[in-house]
């Protein structure tokens, strides 16, 4: 199963979930700066116009290895009304069998050399997945029109050097063409193993220059003691319409009082355990990642800049609906660790019904 990159979109269950973006190169090999610097006292140069999205998926197959994969994706313009990119460009997916993480939530890729068999995947430690397509090169040419191709064989080569990943990847194709690609950069895996605190921050977060919110009212989905509104609130280079952008986000997912189809009540609304919550008014749900529907629920904080995510488990959200189409969010959350995220804001609440 091909492996989604990180674009949310906001479904009837609230979840957040991952659509496959395609991308592509005209070329037969896409040019990138080879990893060669910082063995002779030169310095390294991170790779340009390209970015990752990385994640961490834990003993995945039962073989006591980390299962992570890495999607390198050029630059290009993105077509939201396409629900794709517009090329020329590539997406690079590449999908690991490493060392196991100590921590899940700051999973790492490790050193050494990878190999692949497209017969058979044994997910074994320093191989990679190829046999079902999990590993594969997305090309889009110029005014349109993309090709697909499956990783076949070849080798991946990782190394650390000056706080980079070196990556130097010697593959073949399923068109039986050689594809060379190196990457140099930095990395952070985010996890979706559902082991850890599913948060990667390692301080405390204040909010700031929230602008904008969007509230989805979901009726009495779970229980009929409450009814509840999944929020977004988010900074002005964020498009709530998607739910994908440039700046910060907060979603909060909060039990209100039956009926309240307007907007959101007033009131104060502490964070509970989604697993054993009895749903109650004036509560917010803990954030869970739940890949049976492939997403996001609860209240979470996402940074897609700094590639940070946090599942918020404690804490309370203050609210002040001022009746003018605008609210007053004080924030007070933290996750798992004990970091805060925090913050003040009044901004205009869009109101949706998808009850």
């Amino acid at each position: 199963m091909r492996n989604a990159t990180r674009l949310f979109h906001l479904l009837g269950i609230a979840l957040l979930s991952f659509t496959l973006a395609a991308c592509s190169d005209s070329g037969d090999n896409d040019p990138t700066p080879s990893p060669d610097g910082g063995g002779d006292g030169t310095t390294l140069v991170p790779t340009q116009d390209v970015t990752t999205e990385a994640y961490y998926k834990g003993d995945l197959y039962g073989t006591s290895t980390g299962n992570l994969w890495i999607n390198f994706i050029s630059k290009m313009e993105y077509d939201a009304s396409e629900g794709d990119y517009i090329g020329p460009g590539y997406i690079l997916c590449l999908d690991f069998n490493t060392t196991l993480a100590e921590n899940a939530d700051f999973a790492t890729l490790a050193e050494g050399t990878y190999t692949c068999n497209y017969a058979s995947d044994s997910h074994e430690a320093f191989t990679l997945n190829v046999a079902y397509g999990d590993s594969y090169l997305l090309r889009y040419a110029e005014g349109g029109g993309s090709e697909s191709f499956d990783i076949t064989g070849g080798t991946v080569t990782v190394a650390l050097r000056e706080g980079y990943y070196c990556i130097d990847a010697r593959l073949t194709l399923s068109d039986n063409s050689d594809y060379d690609y190196s990457f140099v950069g930095e990395l952070s895996f985010l996890n979706r193993s559902e082991e850890g605190q599913m948060s990667n921050l390692t301080g405390d977060v204040t909010l700031s220059d929230m602008t904008q919110a969007l509230a989805g009212y979901y009726g009495a989905a779970f229980t009929d003691t409450s009814d509840y509104y999944t929020i977004i609130i988010a900074g002005p280079d964020y498009d709530l319409d998607v739910n994908y952008g440039a700046s910060d986000a907060l979603m909060l997912t909060l039990n209100v009082t039956p009926g309240s189809t307007e907007g959101i009540p007033s009131g104060s609304y502490t964070v509970v355990d989604t697993s054993t919550a009895d749903f109650y008014p004036n509560t917010a749900l803990s954030g869970i990642y739940d890949p049976t529907y492939g997403g996001y629920f609860g209240t979470w904080f996402f940074s897609t800049t700094g590639k940070l995510e946090a599942s918020l488990r404690g804490g309370e959200v203050k609210v002040t609906n001022n009746g003018d189409g605008t609210c007053v969010f004080d924030i007070s959350l933290q996750d798992g660790y004990g970091h805060r995220v925090s913050g003040s804001c009044t901004v205009p609440c869009r109101v949706e019904d998808w009850s």
